[in-house]
Order: structure tokens, then sequence, then C-alpha cells
């Protein structure tokens, strides 16, 4: 027989217990940001899909301008761009004039960071985080190594070095040691071997915030800030593999036109 304090007792906790429930559900429901065992915001998913409309049909002796600009341009995020020292504008204005001809993005080369874009899918561990492209020119991948140090012993390449830290709940993600081959963005966007890319991400319920800052002291004028991006994670969509990049186009060329970045 259970004593009526002791039934009481066991009332209160079944009432504590289904109010800690409520709370869980009501969170969930106002869209609480999930966490994974270490504390952290819980990144895993896909948040990116790049959907460029379909490419027009151009006629030879059409500009691709002319032709595109009834229906509307091509998709494309404005992340803005980077303001450049004065003795190097006339070279940015020179490669944008060109681009069709320079742009090595457009050559099937990898675009770069920060001009890949934000990170399509992410997959995440406490020692690592993983950044996975479906891009224009083919597939890649980002390893950010947590709590670590910049590598010396490597090669500049296109998406160089990135280790990642936590500052509260938001991933910082510091990226050195980028070659020259790439640009930051289209129209001209060149940049040096010094260039310094820190990217910021935070994820607040089904959104994921995205941030970044470029730094080249031996060409721009100013540190670049991006256009903020704000992610949804998607659940209708997964990485796919691109289909092998092989230049074809160059030689149907009619003029200098193009579109802008669909990234």
């Amino acid at each position: 027989m259970v004593s009526t304090g002791l039934r009481r007792l066991t009332a209160g906790a079944v009432v504590a217990g289904g109010a800690v429930c409520l709370v869980v559900v009501l969170a969930q429901a106002q869209g609480a940001t999930p966490k994974l065992p270490d504390g952290h915001p819980d990144l895993n998913g896909m948040w990116y899909h790049r959907i460029g409309a379909p490419a027009p049909q151009v006629k030879p002796g059409e500009s691709y301008d002319a032709v595109n600009a009834p229906r509307g341009q091509v998709t494309q995020y404005p992340v803005g761009r980077p303001k450049y020292k004065p003795e190097f504008v006339a070279k940015v204005k020179d490669l944008d004039e060109r681009q069709v001809d320079l742009d090595p993005a457009w050559y099937c080369q990898p675009p770069g960071v920060p001009r890949i874009g934000p990170p399509q899918k992410i997959i995440q561990t406490p020692k690592e985080i993983v950044f996975l492209y479906d891009d224009l020119s083919g597939n890649f991948f980002r390893v950010v190594r947590m709590n670590a140090t910049h590598r010396t012993d490597i090669d500049p390449s296109a998406h160089g070095d990135s280790i990642g830290r936590w500052d509260g709940d938001t991933l910082v993600v510091d990226v050195t040691n980028l070659d020259e081959t790439t640009w930051l963005t289209d129209n001209g966007a060149f940049h040096s071997d010094k260039t310094h890319v820190v990217e910021r991400l935070r994820r607040t319920g089904d959104s994921l915030h995205y941030e970044v800052t470029v730094e080249d002291p031996a060409v721009f004028a100013e540190p670049w800030i991006q256009k903020p991006r704000d992610l949804k994670l998607m659940t209708n969509y997964d990485i796919e593999e691109a289909p092998f990049c092989a230049e074809k186009d160059r030689s149907h060329m009619q003029d200098l036109s193009h579109h802008g970045n669909i990234r």
C-alpha cells in the first residue's frame, strides 16, 4: 500500500516529467537549434543546392546578354565586390572585360574560396568538419580541422588550408595558403597569395547564417565583407556526383558577354 505522501510525491514527479517533455516539444516546435553531445550546434545536413536557370539558345551573331535580358538574368547571388588599391583598378577592369577568355573557373578549374560559395553539405565530427560541393566545375571538398594550427608543410592550393574553432555557437573557419590561380568572384576579382579568408557559420533552428570576410593587403584597399547569406536545411536534396567538366564552349563564343555568379 502506498502512503498518501508517496502518492503525492509520485504525482509531483510525473507532473514535473511531463513539464520537461512539454518544454522540449515546445522548443522543437519553435525551431530550437539542435546540438550534438559535445554541446555544439549540429551543422550536419544539406544546406544549399545550386540551381541555375537553363542557358538560352544563342544563335550566331547574337549576344548572350541580349538574348538573356527578356527572360530575366540567370539566378545569382550578389555577394558584392572587393575594393582594390588604385594601381590595380585597371587590371580588374581588363580581366572583367575579357572574363570569357580569362576566368579560370570557366575552364574547369577549381573556383576557390570564397567563390565556391557556402558549403552545400556539411559532415560534422568533433575533430573535423567537412564541406562538400557539387559545383559547376565538378565535385569538391574542404576539410576544416578543428582547434588546429595552419600547416606550413603543404603547397598553396585553390581552396587553401582551413582550420576551425567555436566562438560560442558560431563556427569560425580561418582559411590561408590560397594560391593565385582563382578569382574571388566574377568580374575580374583576382587576388594575391596573401589572401586571408574568414567564414562564420551560425545555425538557428533550421537556418544557417553564412558570413565571409576577405583580406588581401597586397591588392585590397580595405577588407572585403561579402553580403551575408541565410540558408535553409534541405530534406529533398542530397549532394550529387557532378558530371566530368570538359571545356567545349570557347570555340562557340560570339562576343565577350557573360552571365554572373550562379554559385
